[in-house]
């Protein structure tokens, strides 16, 4: 069955523009793009934030090399960029001088010192699950969340319900090595919200 995974029924078009009028652009890393990608979550992204940014490196790890691979999630992770016109980055050259002085000095990969590279330059909330990188984020001034502060999000904004975001925060314990006290803190502030 081929489904176009960004189809948006009208209601849904227009409560989108208006969201993307006030949401800032979106830097993900490789690995909440892949998680998001194997929980097949990925549409949050546009949803949440409008405007996606992928960086060169991100998509060099997220997707050619998961292709290469033969894991499912990177065609997914494809069709869905395609599809919803993602931006794929070209790091200006401030941006790249950034990221090379970041990838030297301190504890990160290549594409998360584009994300943080991009997130400075474009004022854009860079999507990191690396310590060393949310660290690098905050030293720097860069708005900041990671995947379960995507999901999080999803939900208050009524996006996923509280069940969902229940059964995709223990996927992510699954899918990735995220800490059970953020885990068991996103839900618990979850629980309150949904007792409201």
């Amino acid at each position: 069955m081929n489904v176009n995974i960004c189809t948006r029924s009208a209601k849904t078009k227009a409560k989108a523009k208006e969201n993307d009028a006030r949401a800032m652009p979106v830097a993900p890393d490789a690995s909440p793009l892949i998680v998001l990608g194997k929980m097949e979550r990925v549409e949050l992204l546009p949803r949440l934030y409008g405007k996606v940014i992928v960086t060169p490196s991100v998509w060099e790890e997220a997707v050619t090399r998961g292709k290469q691979m033969g894991v499912r999630d990177a065609a997914y992770l494809e069709k869905f960029m395609r599809e919803c016109h993602l931006t794929g980055a070209r790091l200006s050259i401030r941006e790249r001088a950034l990221a090379e002085r970041l990838r030297r000095e301190a504890d990160v990969g290549q594409g998360e010192a584009e994300v943080l590279a991009i997130a400075k330059g474009r004022n854009a909330l860079a999507v990191l699950d690396e310590k060393a990188a949310r660290s690098l984020a905050v030293g720097l001034g860069i708005l900041h969340t990671g995947t379960a502060g995507v999901l999080y999000e999803a939900f208050l904004r009524r996006l996923i319900s509280y069940q969902d975001l229940v059964g995709l925060l223990e996927e992510l314990g699954r899918l990735a090595w995220v800490s059970s006290t953020l885990l068991a803190g996103v839900l618990r502030r979850a629980t309150e919200v949904e007792q409201i």
